[in-house]
């Protein structure tokens, strides 16, 4: 009997795993088919962000290595999740799409859990879907395949596992599981983006914390404790650093992985200010980063208010605190502005969230299980279609990408250069992107870069300029891709072809491809 009994409730905790994974797939499936220009509802993805990183991540099994054949400044985990995506589509984003929905579904499933330490499950999943349409539709997640995108679903698990030992273990230490597996979550945020990891310093501190200020042990024995906590945390950083280790130590870039990810982000990339001046330029920008995000930003900070002031223990609140301290220090400290820097601060939108589920919870009352009497028989059908018409409704009245639905592909230049280099009827063509980040050249013809700077760069190298004007003047490329005017030199070993002009939200950008003479 208690075998028969054991086999029928595994068999239910496995329908409802299913049943949760369809419900992250499918609420994130209706959100990303509305907020991502990746989207099939897109002619393209034009941001040149998205289009460097799929040039780069496409190239790698063409036998390049990023940072020393081709030069970009994500990490490398990033560049594989986009070669990936080439396998699935090579010359669209189709592939890109899929990456995004699967982060997706993974970000609204940690949301789920962490609203599940304080709701009932049925009004988590609801909130879940909301609190995700409000992040992918705020102007945070800009057009769609950033790094910041990427890191959601790393740094939600991350706020999960920390909040539930926090909530349900302490003052007992946390597992050994838990501090491998906070461990990875972080070692795959340094790969994608290391500026977000002031999330897990605090993170690992809190635990550490949590390690001297509980029990009766001597000093000797609670800091023995910490030094073990502490190397299990880095083992498992080092478990999702060891493939990027030995891959570059296999093409013997090493160095260069170094180089160009860590030092030039590190001490070239970001503003040289005084300390002083960066802390009030940070805050600046987070305060203005809050307003143009009203929907994820400034519900996060009410939210935020929110759960420091809900009766809870003290250290909960002191952990989500210091968490999300630490994660805008280190994302803006650096000086740099862009507006998509802000995404992964939407994290802690969950904490709005959780406000609501607890107001409404305190309105309406609860039971022991499921959620309040009357409508639980309706629940399972009509609440999970109330948030997916909800988190449509959300997508499509903040996503700021929904007037790019209009194009098609008969509209964009980028499908007319990659026509006319298809008619040109050269064999295997070569292409140097110029004057501005990778256009989207590269991905509608599929041409893989030979040249290391294959765009041009923001970052102070004089290198960049070099090396592309050595292209242009000895015409090493059958063609060349110019933004807003010609390069130095290019008529020396080229003629203009073709002229188009691209508008979006009153800029004018005109595009100029020449072919070899």
């Amino acid at each position: 009997m208690n075998m028969t009994n054991d086999i029928q409730t595994n068999k239910r905790k496995a329908a409802g795993g299913l049943w949760d994974l369809a419900y992250c797939l499918v609420a994130a499936l209706v959100i990303m088919l509305i907020c991502t220009r990746s989207s099939p509802l897109y002619p393209f993805n034009n941001w040149d962000d998205t289009n460097s990183y799929f040039t780069v991540g496409k190239s790698i099994f063409k036998g390049l290595v990023p940072y020393r054949d081709l030069f970009d400044q994500k990490g490398p985990m990033h560049y594989f999740l986009y070669a990936i995506a080439s396998l699935i589509s090579y010359n669209s984003f189709t592939g890109v799409f899929i990456i995004e929905l699967i982060a997706a579904a993974a970000m609204i499933g940690g949301i789920i859990r962490i609203l599940e330490l304080y709701l009932t499950r049925e009004v988590s999943m609801i909130l879940a879907a909301v609190t995700a349409a409000l992040v992918y539709s705020s102007r945070a997640f800009w057009w769609g395949g950033s790094a910041e995108e990427m890191l959601l679903p790393f740094l939600v698990w991350g706020l999960y596992i920390s909040m539930r030992y926090f909530r349900e273990r302490y003052p007992m230490a946390m597992s050994r599981r838990d501090l491998v597996t906070g461990g990875i979550l972080a070692g795959c945020v340094l790969n994608i983006k290391f500026s977000s990891l002031g999330f897990y310093f605090a993170w690992m501190l809190m635990v550490l914390i949590a390690d001297l200020v509980r029990g009766k042990e001597s000093l000797g024995a609670k800091l023995l404790v910490c030094i073990r906590h502490g190397l299990l945390f880095l083992l498992g950083m080092l478990i999702a650093t060891i493939p990027w280790i030995i891959y570059f130590a296999i093409n013997g870039a090493v160095m260069d992985w170094l180089y160009v990810y860590f030092y030039l982000n590190i001490f070239v990339y970001s503003e040289k200010l005084p300390i002083a001046e960066r802390l009030i330029n940070m805050l600046k920008v987070l305060y203005f980063h809050s307003l143009d995000n009203p929907g994820s930003g400034l519900t996060a900070i009410a939210g935020g208010a929110a759960f420091l002031l809900f009766k809870g223990r003290v250290i909960e609140k002191v952990n989500v605190l210091m968490q999300a301290i630490f994660l805008v220090l280190v994302i803006y400290i650096g000086g740099v502005k862009l507006p998509y820097y802000y995404l992964p601060v939407c994290t802690f939108t969950v904490l709005a969230a959780l406000a609501v589920g607890r107001a409404y919870t305190a309105i309406v009352g609860t039971v022991a299980r499921g959620i309040p009497m009357g409508i639980s028989s309706i629940s399972r059908f009509c609440l999970p279609l109330f948030a997916m018409i909800a988190s449509a409704i959300i997508s499509t009245s903040m996503s700021m990408n929904i007037s790019f639905m209009k194009y098609h592909k008969d509209d964009l230049w980028m499908y007319h250069f990659a026509r006319i280099i298809e008619e040109s009827g050269i064999e295997d063509p070569t292409l140097l992107n110029v004057q501005c980040f990778d256009a989207g050249l590269y991905t509608t013809t599929g041409i893989v870069p030979t040249c290391r700077f294959f765009q041009t760069q923001t970052i102070n190298l004089t290198d960049v300029e070099e090396v592309q004007w050595d292209y242009i003047r000895n015409g090493r490329t059958d063609f060349v891709l110019s933004r807003n005017g010609d390069p130095e030199h290019i008529y020396e070993q080229y003629e203009l072809i073709a002229s188009e002009d691209l508008e979006w939200e009153g800029e004018v950008n005109t595009y100029l491809l020449y072919s070899k003479k």
